[in-house]
């Protein structure tokens, strides 16, 4: 199946564990169910058995349930029986992220991530979670340390990059100078 049919396909996916999330309130469940399922498949070892229907589905299933060790609900495990059956585990990751969005839309969330160059101190993640804190909407962020940018940070939330790292700065003085 060509790109364009596998998105269609993930997207009835989604659309589908959307309408679930919404009529049950289970937002958090199916965010969580669909991390651990996209572990299960991070592997190419899994996620071929998974596909292979030389196995029997309740196998392939009663596996995973056993690799989750009891992180995925019930809900998780009928989608990532229908994902098996159609062949189409590979999309799990794309469902994920398709229905971590939708879910920050429902429930008015902004996910930022923040690169430094060093550690930022408690009081200084603080600040910054302060300043990018939109009103009315819940700021989930995340930080991590890269040694790369000499300095500064980075800030990402959704599509957007916001690069006031060093590195970006002498970039575009070399970019300029050329």
């Amino acid at each position: 199946m060509n790109r364009t049919g596998k998105r269609r396909k993930a997207v009835m996916y989604v659309e589908a564990v959307v309408a679930d999330a919404k009529s049950s309130d289970a937002w958090s469940t199916w965010e969580d169910d669909l991390g651990a399922l996209a572990l299960l498949v991070s592997e190419e070892h899994g996620r071929r058995f998974l596909q292979n229907t030389s196995v029997s589905i309740d196998e392939r299933v009663a596996v995973a349930e056993r690799a989750a060790g009891g992180n995925i609900s019930p809900r998780g495990f009928g989608l990532l029986r229908l994902l098996a059956e159609e062949r189409d585990v590979d999309l799990i990751d794309d469902i994920r992220q398709r229905v971590i969005r939708a879910s920050d839309e429902v429930l008015g969330v902004d996910r930022v991530h923040v690169t430094t160059a060093i550690e930022l101190e408690e009081a200084a993640v603080q600040d910054l979670s302060n300043r990018l804190q939109a009103p009315a909407r819940t700021l989930r962020m995340t930080t991590e340390v890269d040694d790369k940018l000499l300095g500064g940070f980075v800030i990402r939330r959704g599509d957007d990059v916001l690069d006031l790292s060093v590195r970006a700065r002498l970039m575009s003085l070399a970019a300029t100078l050329r």
